[in-house]
């Protein structure tokens, strides 16, 4: 018995998947980023212009954008190389009170700075545990 599959080969498949995965995963840390740039409970840009793309480390602290708000809006910092499949890609913030301000829904006082009375809590688990969906949704729009 003989059997014959016919089709594109599969050589010729495996770079049209890696160009969805890369897309997808470009437009995953995009959106991500700009959730994050656009929903911190923080009064000034400060924050918000401090979510920044890394590739295999997060980006250097020392790094921060030319413009830190608009009229109190953060201003997204741009990732300028190509994003691909492979490797580790971070999306991380510099300023000290990120961590908390994440992750506890709290802001020290100490810190100075401009914070409200209250910081909503899971503000940044809500848009973190949203990104295998959104790469999902992603991948999906142009998966070949």
């Amino acid at each position: 018995m003989t059997v014959k599959i016919t089709g594109v080969p599969f050589n010729q498949i495996v770079p049209d998947i890696q160009e969805a995965l890369d897309t997808a995963l470009t437009g995953t840390l995009n959106l991500q980023q700009g959730a994050l740039n656009e929903q911190p409970p923080v009064e000034t840009g400060r924050m918000a212009s401090s979510w920044q793309i890394g590739y295999n480390n997060p980006p250097d602290p020392a790094d921060r954008g030319e413009k830190w708000d608009s009229g109190g809006k953060g201003v997204k910092w741009e990732y300028t190389g190509k994003i691909t499949f492979k490797g580790d890609w971070y999306i991380s913030n510099n300023v000290p009170y990120a961590q908390p301000v994440c992750l506890l829904g709290s802001y020290p006082k100490s810190w100075g700075g401009s914070a409200p009375a209250s910081i909503p809590k899971g503000w940044f688990t809500e848009i973190a545990n949203q990104t295998g969906n959104v790469f999902t949704t992603q991948f999906d729009k142009v998966k070949p």
